[in-house]
């Protein structure tokens, strides 16, 4: 039974949170079920007061309870806030823990996770024998992540822990949809208290000019914001990039007041996070440039306007090429709808949107979920790991699609993590238990079975955090390599020499030194990294690089520097000015999935040597014959191939006969035929057999359709010994062709579309056949003296049509009635004809006349 609570107080009038008053009923329910849903708009106060009430109701029966934020962000600072609330410092009883960071400790009973961190535990602990409860907070993101934590908690549930209870949270979620997918949770709705938001659209679209066609209209509205409104501006943005070219373009607007242009996002160093979050000590007004990481559960401090530019972006997944670009698009309608609520959290704000009423209007109602457009590689890891083979073996709120879970599936094959079967291998089970991505464990592995543990885990660290470089360096890693471990060395001097952004190099050794603790590196008192050379760098990156990314080796295309081959099919460039641009081979494990050509960001020489040492099993040889209409020559290749990628050619001295018969064929088809020994008379047969289809379709078989369709059928069986062109030349056409007929309909061919026409003379004149008028003979008039009418052909439906020519063979008349033309057009012809002709018959009575030469005979 579905049961909705809906609170209907006027809560602006009172300092508790909305989400207060329905707290009692939430513990009540959790006591009675093991699922609930909580829809709570903006404010409500969902994500701090709920697991704070619940963990003092007990609810978790002594264990633990677990919440998720999609987030890091907002994890450190929920979990910071809601210790702050108890009196004691993160890591008592409340504490965070997300990729890289954990403060939780033995008396931690509420901890706020990132959504990948549960997924660890389930796959660690089946029973999660430790935990009473766990919260999906703003479930409406529908991270894969939450997906998959949800499918696999219900599963626990169901087959293990049937006391495990979970709530799902959101502001704008389908409560009907999850309430049913919960086995008919009830459902908690509760008003936030979101003071009213004025809203502005633009009178008119912003013209599509570039990337940054936003950034004149995005310096309009923030100047009327600050004009208009108190308070700090909040300025959503669709990612990194685009903050600092608009806090770049906005700067000198605000150079001579007391304002902060201070970014916002998740990779951005925490004292710098820090600043934006909380008001400025000197009281200094702001502009917070974000991305949709302050959409939600993050508060920031004194913000009473927002500017949005409507933009997001968004990962989409091309199952045909294993890749995936990053695209900005427009915010969905929930999307805006959370962004404005930022405005009006402490008191009446204003939004501005930079998107007219129309293209709101015009917007969708939710993001796709992530399980539709996102690499699943990882998931269907998980999966194997669970024991599950096929996504239909669980239930699932909205399915992965199957033509990227087999496409995941063939790639973990490809890289030793899966077996044929689909079941996880010793080496999958190594990269689950590390816990990053499946291609990562593929190459920090196989670097500790090269001992080169060190390299492995730094080129991981540089493809798992943003660019160690500043833009505009270049693609290589191996540069980046030197630099990261110069930087690990001497910190000073790197950051002089190399153009570093610090805080993602140390993300980057933070990550590498976790990963070599978590196999067995620094144990035995050694604490310091393995440290590896120039020549190691050069020798090894590509090749682990290749073993984790196999479908992204590139071969450079002739004549095209910076153009690439991908061994997937696709393929990818670099700026013209890349170190790399001039590499023969390389591995892009950083490229972007666009339909075309891909953008490859970074990447690593291999040599053509180390590929095929490595994938030697993995190539395929291929014969191919081509023909090469240049030189009107069929030529055979053996090549071998790594996926699409031809690594090597050669010419086949001793080519196969079929294949060379069947390349033959092929190039008849290519050439529509042209390629064939036609001649005039095999032309002239096919021209009378194809009018004569006008009037009986057996005779259909003739089109050039239907011959290059059945080409299988009536050529091929006369191929048999022929392996070149010269050879083909040779064959009987006419006599090939009259075959596709059997006897009786070859005669009747004859018969009904003749290719001469015999005069009454006795004289042979052959006979012009088109689809577009009626067969033509052309003849000199005296030759057809006694032919008393147009004889008619194909079962007597068309009359033949006489051209009738001069003496000197030029035409006079062209009749398809030649009984009209003797009774009526003859004498005019005639008359005019004397006067040229004299010396020629021209009779009165030219039925009695006897047909023949057109002179006439001497007398006597």
């Amino acid at each position: 039974m579905l049961l909705i609570l809906l609170c209907i107080k006027d809560i602006t009038l009172t300092k508790s949170l909305p989400i207060d008053d329905f707290l009692p009923e939430i513990t009540k329910l959790l006591t009675s079920n093991n699922a609930l849903v909580l829809q709570a708009d903006p404010g409500a106060g969902k994500s701090t007061q709920v697991p704070l009430s619940l963990l003092k109701a007990n609810i978790a029966g002594g264990k633990k309870i677990v919440m998720l934020e999609p987030r890091r962000l907002a994890a450190k600072s929920i979990a910071t806030y809601l210790a702050s609330l108890l009196g004691e410092k993160v890591g008592q009883s409340i504490g965070y823990q997300v990729r890289n960071d954990n403060t939780c400790s033995k008396t931690t009973k509420l901890e706020i996770v990132t959504e990948g961190i549960l997924t660890r535990r389930i796959q660690h602990d089946p029973e999660l024998a430790d935990i009473g409860l766990i919260i999906f907070d703003e479930f409406h993101e529908r991270s894969i992540h939450a997906d998959l934590s949800l499918t696999l908690s219900l599963e626990i549930q169901q087959a293990l822990r049937d006391d495990l209870k979970v709530l799902v949270m959101s502001a704008t979620i389908d409560t009907a949809g999850i309430s049913e997918f919960l086995s008919g949770a009830p459902v908690v709705i509760c008003p936030g208290r979101v003071f009213p938001v004025e809203v502005s659209y633009l009178p008119r679209p912003i013209p599509a000019i570039g990337r940054y066609s936003y950034l004149e209209p995005l310096k309009k509205a923030a100047a009327t914001a600050f004009r208009d409104n108190e308070g700090d501006i909040l300025v959503f943005l669709p990612g990194k990039g685009e903050i600092n070219k608009a806090i770049e373009t906005l700067a000198p607007d605000y150079r001579d007041l007391d304002v902060l242009l201070l970014p916002l996002y998740g990779e951005l160093a925490a004292d710098k996070q820090q600043q934006a979050i909380v008001p400025d000590p000197k009281g200094r007004r702001k502009l917070v440039f974000t991305t949709n990481v302050a959409e939600t559960s993050l508060t920031i401090e004194g913000i009473r306007c927002v500017i949005d530019t409507g933009l997001s972006k968004r990962a989409l997944y091309d199952p045909s090429s294993g890749m995936t670009r990053l695209v900005s698009c427009m915010v969905s309608k929930a999307s805006a709808e959370q962004r404005k609520g930022r405005a009006g959290r402490l008191s009446e704000g204003s939004c501005y949107r930079l998107w007219t009423q129309s293209q709101h209007q015009q917007l969708t109602d939710y993001y796709e979920e992530e399980i539709k457009v996102v690499d699943l590689v990882s998931l269907v890891l998980e999966l194997a790991m669970w024991g599950v083979k096929e996504p239909s073996e669980l239930s699932w709120l909205t399915p992965p699609p199957a033509a990227h879970f087999q496409q995941a599936k063939s790639l973990l094959t490809e890289v030793g993590l899966l077996d044929d079967d689909g079941a996880i291998t010793g080496l999958g089970q190594q990269g689950i238990s590390l816990g990053i991505e499946p291609r990562f464990a593929k190459m920090l592995v196989q670097g500790k079975k090269w001992q080169q543990l060190t390299l492995a885990c730094d080129l991981a660290a540089l493809l798992s955090e943003r660019d160690i470089f500043t833009g505009g360096q270049g693609s290589d890693l191996n540069a980046r390599l030197i630099a990261l471990q110069d930087y690990r060395r001497q910190r000073g001097k790197a950051r002089g020499q190399y153009p570093l952004a610090v805080f993602a190099a140390e993300q980057a050794l933070q990550n590498s030194r976790n990963w070599q603790r978590k196999l067995g590196a620094g144990k035995g008192g050694d604490k310091q990294p393995q440290a590896y050379s120039l020549a190691d760098i050069h020798e090894y990156s590509g090749q682990l690089l290749a073993l984790a990314y196999p479908d992204r080796i590139g071969k450079r295309r002739p004549g095209h520097a910076a153009n690439f081959q991908l061994s997937n099919g696709k393929g990818a460039m670099l700026f013209d000015d890349d170190p790399l641009a001039e590499e023969a081979y390389l591995v892009a494990p950083q490229i972007d999935g666009q339909k075309t050509q891909g953008r490859i960001y970074l990447a690593a020489p291999v040599s053509l040597e180390a590929v095929k040492s490595l994938f030697g099993e993995q190539l395929t040889q291929e014969s191919r014959y081509s023909f090469d209409k240049e030189k009107n020559k069929i030529s055979g290749t053996v090549e071998h191939k790594l996926g699409a990628l031809v690594l090597s050619r050669q010419i086949i001295t001793k080519p196969d006969k079929a294949a060379l018969e069947a390349c033959l064929l092929a190039a008849v088809k290519e050439t529509k035929l042209a390629l064939l020994p036609w001649d005039k008379a095999s032309l002239s047969w096919l021209d009378r057999a194809r009018w004569l289809a006008l009037y009986d379709s057996s005779f259909e078989a003739f089109t050039e359709q239907n011959l290059l369709e059945q080409l299988s059928h009536w050529l091929q069986p006369y191929l048999s010994g022929i392996t070149s062109v010269a050879e083909l030349k040779k064959l009987n056409l006419l006599s090939v062709l009259k075959q596709i007929l059997d006897w009786d309909k070859q005669a009747e061919l004859e018969q009904q579309a003749p290719e001469y026409y015999l005069t009454p003379s006795d004289k042979k004149v052959m006979i012009t056949y088109s689809q577009q008028h009626n067969p033509k003979v052309s003849v000199v008039l005296q030759e057809v003296f006694g032919e008393l009418a147009s004889p008619l052909l194909a079962w007597g439906k068309a009359p033949l049509c006489f051209e009738l020519l001069s003496p000197a063979k030029r035409p006079i008349q062209v009749t398809s009635d030649l009984n009209h033309f003797w009774q009526n057009s003859y004498f005019e012809v005639a008359k005019d004809m004397r006067g040229r002709y004299p010396k020629h018959r021209w009779p009165e009575q030219p039925l009695l006349e006897k047909a023949g030469r057109s002179i006439k005979a001497r007398k006597s």
